[in-house]
């Protein structure tokens, strides 16, 4: 698919309002990054999951279980800093579709179900699918090293990468640090619509100590993402764009599924992608999403979201085998247990489900589905926030748990 530019979106224009934002960012950001208070860094460091609080939503007993759904998706859209919420639910072959709240704020068109969006780090659970089918063709292991695939791209400074293996990449157990801090986050800022090199966004994670030995612990980092890309493009002598496509995207038809590369612009029917950030909006649409790379770079729908996890957890895209390595977990600071490219969610009170989250510049996404594939809802909100995440706890409950 060629994405050709919008002709109404003026960069220059663009580039001077978001130079005015930078600033308030920065404060904020620089207060988060190293605050005490709250675990989940800024944009796309680390996927939305709050889910294991503990805490219980309220129930209201007189509403059916979609118009609870409804329900929690309108209180989430009518807070002031949320433009618009939607979510497509398939359960036992039946789609449902909600949306509450505003596409644009300029315009105050209604947001829709069929909007596209970015999609941030669920894009790891695409990565990881693609690395476990060429376990399965025997082109790689999930035991082989970093070295074995990319000679002398993990060494010094305390890395030696014939200890690293792709395993420990897809479940963070690898120790090497994420490359988005509060440096590289001041270095976008400055320039939104730069191009950044992959080499140069493993350079920035590599010039930092490791976090830890390979194995012994856990911790969410962008970079391994970014190296299982470089991977899958050394096994396959192919970009890891054109092998989601061909193994992924094409194979279940989703229509508005797209890897950007460089390209600025969502090319499929979309709301505008807000930040929050001193209590303003300030419209994000449009930026570079070579930052994300194979971390979280891609574009798609709630509806194509569901058809992927429905096609996924349900072993169309992967034999067992395969399917039950990227469900083996290891336990997460988070009260939830990571797997290959995949999370492990406790609902309260209710069964476990599988998924991913992401936010990235306007944008934050969730999805999570039963074991099996056949209940499964993605959510998406057209804000990112540069305190925090967007909430769909209330939302993914009431709609994993309805009867």
């Amino acid at each position: 698919m060629v994405n050709l530019p919008l002709p109404h979106t003026n960069i220059k224009g663009l580039r001077k309002k978001r130079r005015v934002m930078i600033s308030a960012l920065l404060v904020i950001a620089t207060l988060f990054l190293f605050s005490g208070d709250s675990p989940v860094p800024i944009n796309d460091h680390q996927p939305p999951h709050s889910l294991h609080s503990g805490k219980k939503h309220q129930v209201i007993p007189q509403l059916s279980g979609t118009e609870l759904v409804q329900r929690r998706i309108e209180q989430v859209a009518h807070r002031m800093e949320v433009p618009g919420v939607i979510a497509v639910a398939k359960r036992n072959g039946e789609l449902f579709s909600y949306a509450a709240g505003e596409a644009s704020i300029e315009d105050k068109k209604p947001i829709k179900t069929t909007h596209a969006f970015r999609i941030a780090s669920v894009t790891k659970t695409f990565v990881a699918t693609v690395v476990l089918q060429l376990v399965e063709e025997q082109k790689l292991s999930l035991e082989d090293t970093v070295e074995e695939w990319l000679p002398g791209i993990v060494q010094g400074n305390g890395y030696d990468g014939n200890k690293i293996t792709i395993r420990q990449l897809l479940n963070h157990t690898s120790g090497i640090p994420d490359y988005i801090t509060e440096d590289f986050y001041i270095k976008f800022h400055k320039d939104s619509f730069r191009t950044f090199m992959v080499e140069e966004l493993i350079q920035e994670a590599l010039s930092a100590k490791p976090l830890f030995d390979p194995g012994t612990s856990w911790a969410y980092s962008n970079t391994n993402t970014l190296l299982v890309g470089q991977i899958i493009e050394q096994v396959t002598e192919e970009p890891y764009r054109y092998q989601i496509k061909k193994r992924i995207i094409d194979p279940l038809e989703l229509a508005c599924t797209s890897l950007p590369d460089q390209n600025f612009y969502i090319p499929c029917a979309h709301a505008r992608g807000y930040i929050h950030s001193a209590e303003q909006l300030y419209d994000y649409t449009e930026h570079s999403p070579t930052w994300l790379n194979a971390a979280g770079e891609m574009i798609s729908t709630a509806e194509d979201l569901v058809i992927f996890y429905e096609a996924l957890l349900g072993g169309r895209l992967l034999k067992p085998e395969q399917l039950q390595e990227m469900l083996t977990t290891v336990e997460t600071p988070w009260n939830t247990n990571y797997g290959l490219g995949i999370e492990e969610f406790r609902l309260y009170d209710g069964p476990s489900v599988w998924g991913h989250g992401g936010s990235t510049h306007g944008f934050t996404t969730a999805v999570r589905a039963s074991r099996n594939g056949r209940h499964v809802i993605a959510v998406n909100a057209n804000v990112s926030f540069d305190t925090g995440y967007v909430s769909f706890d209330g939302i993914i409950e009431a709609e994993m748990k309805r009867q």
